[in-house]
């Protein structure tokens, strides 16, 4: 359990809490993301982040605004969030989805922001790829090597294409997708108040963050 924590903290372990392994199949007839390029995707995209974490000259609001542009551009927020939600979802009004998206993003953003700083020196590599033959979905299994003799984080990530272009859908550290802690905590949140209630614990952890950034 401690090492799971640890690894957590890691870079892009963090990020598995965003995901969850049963993500919803994608429509009939869409379109496939070619094995070499999510390949070249997940690359690029790990190398960004890498790039991310070793500008220890900037300011943590310009490293957030970093995230959150390989966020939008290469995870399927909208899905994402939506599926974190489960039964919710059809029962919130387009109001209290738009709210939550927005405070969703928000508040991994800065939790990434938070935790990433500090690392330097880790290497991003591709290892392998895969083709789930039910639906197509493309997984990459990828190596963080990091200095001084600690242990690599082996991660595979779930990569399909929405609207023409490769998302990660889902990624999995371990075999264990860790969204399910967080689903679980939503979900609970949401049953004992509802989908305001969700909303409100989303600020309150921002707002936390933020004392954090400060202290």
């Amino acid at each position: 359990m401690r090492r799971r924590c640890q690894m957590s903290l890691r870079p892009f372990a963090v990020l598995s809490f965003l995901l969850i392994a049963a993500v919803a199949a994608p429509a009939p007839g869409a379109a496939q993301v070619a094995t070499d390029e999510a390949k070249k995707f997940i690359q690029s995209m790990g190398d960004q982040a890498i790039a991310v974490l070793q500008q220890n000259t900037i300011t943590l609001e310009q490293r957030e605004e970093k995230f959150r542009g390989i966020l939008s551009d290469s995870f399927a927020i909208p899905l994402i969030g939506r599926f974190v939600l489960g039964a919710l979802w059809p029962k919130a009004t387009p109001e209290q989805q738009t709210q939550y998206l927005s405070l969703f993003q928000e508040w991994i953003v800065k939790t990434y922001a938070i935790r990433f700083g500090g690392y330097s020196g880790e290497k991003f590599s591709v290892t392998d790829t895969k083709i789930n033959e039910q639906d197509k979905d493309v997984f990459v299994g990828t190596r963080i090597d990091r200095p001084e003799g600690k242990p690599s984080v082996m991660a595979s990530w779930r990569v399909r294409a929405i609207e023409g272009k490769p998302k990660i859908v889902d990624i999995q550290v371990d075999g264990v997708s860790m969204l399910v802690t967080h689903r679980s905590e939503f979900s609970s949140v949401g049953t004992n108040g509802g989908m305001n209630a969700i909303i409100d614990s989303l600020r309150a952890r921002i707002a936390k963050l933020a004392q954090t950034k400060q202290s």
